[in-house]
């Protein structure tokens, strides 16, 4: 018995010194991906492959992951070029993700800081991006990705499904976001080219592409890091996958671009600014001088007024190269360079001698704006808002630099909206990559409460300046066959700026009246801008969503009449309507056949109404021939034939129009150009619209 013993206790002490026994557990599949999936970027910690090349290399990980350069020294010549490479780059990002990210924080700070405030200095000195630590900590891990991507033995091609890759790409786009943030804070926000920065420890020059001269005039007040970006009501945020990191940059807040343009601060001497000037919109900063009949808008312009507004928020994405030639050269190397380039235009580099995809994210920007400008706000102000003293012109916002290569498509916004109206459709837009190669969106902003007349005849100016401001000539692409998108009021509003009017709209108005005021004021040059006009000949192609062609039955209810009561006209369109009547000795009766109560012009929603003298004198109207338009009607409920159906505010006989080369019904409410359906009709159109475009030889 004491012999069996002896020998148990022989073997136990022979295998406790000999192999460790290997056990096998079986785990879910998820759980296996989700722990390949961390990394010093997503998790916090370093990645298997990290701590296993550690760990071969008799290294502890968390040890070097508080002190990554001696374990960087000791594990290059334990590990394949790639493992180190690798390895370092992740190490050096743990350090820069635990350092305070202070350089970055000044290069956002401008971006978000109270409206009626003028953007603060940068909170830390240039100089200190030279000698920030966790700037530093990024210049290291972009170098060792950067060496892992381009100067190893195997190319990137032949890397290409291997998920150790696409982390180290991820590590190299990180830290040159927060390379680019430094270099914004070392050189003040200055836009130029520079060749001489200082930013952890590098010597940066920076280059352009992709960007007009004259489309940067200003120097960015900020500089956003796109994918820490998170939006609210924006459906889906389209980017890019590739080399590079996605930026956006904030430009001051100024009404337009060139020495016409009028900044914020002039609207300190306007008698009746805005109650937030410094918002996007700055809606009331235009001096416009209201013409008479029905509330009109002035085509004429003060000198210091433009309608066109350049965006202020600009994606962009930003590359590092290193200069050096082979891996030692990459690695000592003191000087590298910046490259900015426009996504609109450029999606692909040349890269260390071979084609390389850029990042880009087409959101972002976009978001930003809507998020900043408060234009929904502005939009119910200017209706409702007593006392003010001025119409406010139309603005057009461009939503990228202007390409005079893309062909234009205008959206028109409804009643009591603005174009947040569009937020979905247009990032889809934006995110769709055939239809962002071949288009550009403008946006439309103008005042619902005054009358479509007069609003049709102001947004043609603004659009017909738009149009000559950045193409003076008039030969661009961008001039010529234009989508009009239109949406509610919008698209009753667009389809008179597709109409040739004749006589015809001037007669209607003036019908019935006492001839002898008809003879009086049938020549008056402000009646017969408002009520002849002829279709603007850069539109090519319109779409109509839920747009009451013949009027809103819903506006004579008396809820709407309440809520019409209490719109409020601006002060100069009473005063020149009410000089008008004086002039021309209008009497009451004409003045009750024209819609004016009390002396009061109609607004935009008394026009909305079938009984209304706009109705009644362009119901009839008939779109330019030989001009494609397509219709998408909201339909509420399914259940009703469609004759006698409506969207709750529009009935589908008002919405239909003859004629049209399609109509898409959508079950819906009114706001039917937020739904997935009427986005993906109008997509639809547009690719249809682009391939005809093509196919006739872009004539």
């Amino acid at each position: 018995m004491r012999g069996v013993a002896g020998l148990l206790a022989l073997l136990l002490l022979l295998g406790g010194s000999g192999c460790a026994v290997v056990k096998v557990k079986e785990r879910a599949y998820g759980d296996i991906a989700a722990e390949r999936n961390l990394d010093a970027l997503s998790g916090g910690r370093l990645s298997v492959a990290a701590a296993s090349a550690l760990g071969s290399a008799g290294l502890e990980p968390d040890v070097c992951a508080r002190e990554p350069e001696p374990c960087i020294e000791q594990l290059r010549p334990l590990a394949t070029a790639e493992e180190w490479l690798a390895t370092s780059a992740e190490l050096q990002l743990l350090r820069m993700n635990a350092l305070p990210a202070t350089v970055g924080k000044a290069a956002e700070s401008a971006a978000f800081a109270p409206r009626r405030a003028a953007p603060e200095p940068l909170a830390v000195a240039p100089s200190a991006a030279a000698d920030d630590p966790r700037t530093r900590a990024a210049v290291a891990t972009a170098r060792y990705a950067y060496a892992y991507l381009f100067a190893t033995k195997r190319t990137p091609e032949q890397r290409v499904f291997e998920a150790r890759q696409q982390q180290v790409l991820q590590y190299y786009n990180r830290a040159v976001e927060a390379i680019a943030q430094a270099a914004f804070t070392a050189s003040a926000g200055q836009a130029e080219e520079t060749p001489t920065l200082h930013v952890g420890g590098l010597v940066l020059g920076t280059a352009l592409h992709g960007f007009e001269a004259t489309e940067i005039r200003q120097d960015p007040v900020a500089l956003l890091a796109s994918d820490t970006l998170g939006f609210a009501n924006l459906r889906a945020v389209y980017r890019r996958d590739g080399f590079g990191t996605d930026l956006v940059a904030v430009f001051p807040r100024r009404g337009a671009r060139g020495a016409a343009a009028a900044s914020d601060e002039d609207a300190s001497a306007d008698p009746d600014p805005d109650p937030d000037p410094e918002a996007e919109a700055e809606p009331t900063q235009a001096t416009a001088t209201a013409t008479a009949k029905a509330a009109s808008l002035s085509g004429e312009r003060a000198s210091n007024d433009v309608p066109y507004r350049d965006t202020r928020y600009l994606p962009v994405t930003v590359t590092l190269r290193f200069d050096g030639e082979g891996l030692d050269g990459m690695l000592a190397s003191t000087r590298a360079r910046l490259d900015v380039y426009n996504p609109f235009r450029i999606d692909q580099e040349t890269i260390a001698g071979r084609q390389v995809p850029l990042s880009a994210n087409y959101s972002a920007a976009y978001g930003v704006w809507l998020a900043r400008s408060e234009l929904a706000r502005l939009s119910l102000t200017s209706l409702l808002r007593p006392k003010q003293a001025r119409a406010f012109h139309p603005r057009v916002y461009l939503n990228q630099p202007y390409d005079p290569d893309k062909r234009v498509i205008v959206l028109i916004h409804g009643l009591a909206s603005s174009p947040e109206a569009w937020v979905n459709l247009a990032n889809e837009l934006l995110g769709d990559e055939t239809l962002r190669r071949r288009y550009q969106l403008w946006q439309v902003f103008y005042p619902t409460n005054i009358d479509m007349l007069s609003n049709r005849a102001a947004i043609a100016a603004a659009l017909q300046q738009t149009f000559a401001h950045y193409d003076p000539q008039g030969d661009d692409v961008a001039s010529r066959n234009a989508v009009l998108v239109g949406h509610s009021m919008g698209g009753v509003i667009g389809r008179l700026l597709v109409s040739d009017s004749g006589e015809h709209v001037l007669d209607a108005f003036l019908d019935g009246l006492d001839p002898a005021l008809v003879a009086r004021v049938r020549k008056d040059p402000t009646l017969r801008s408002l009520t002849t006009f002829r279709p603007m000949p850069q539109f090519g192609r319109a779409v109509f969503m839920a747009a009451p062609q013949r009027g809103a039955v819903v506006t004579d209810g008396w809820p709407l009449r309440l809520v019409r009561k209490l719109i409020r006209l601006p002060l100069d369109v009473l005063r020149d309507t009410a000089a008008l009547i004086q002039r021309y000795q209008v009497s009451d009766d004409d003045l009750k056949r024209l819609g004016l109560h009390k002396g009061k012009p109609p607004t935009g929603p008394d026009d909305l109404s079938p009984n209304s003298r706009f109705m009644h004198a362009t119901r009839d109207l008939p779109i330019e021939p030989g001009l494609p338009y397509h219709v998408i009607v909201a339909q509420r409920d399914p259940k009703l034939p469609l004759a006698q159906s409506s969207d709750g505010l529009v009935p589908y006989p008002s919405a239909h129009l003859d004629g049209a080369v399609s109509e898409k019904v959508v079950v819906s409410g009114h706001s039917v150009q937020e739904t997935p359906q009427a986005i993906a009709e109008l997509r639809r159109i547009l690719r249809q619209d682009a391939a005809e475009y093509e196919g006739r030889g872009k004539r």
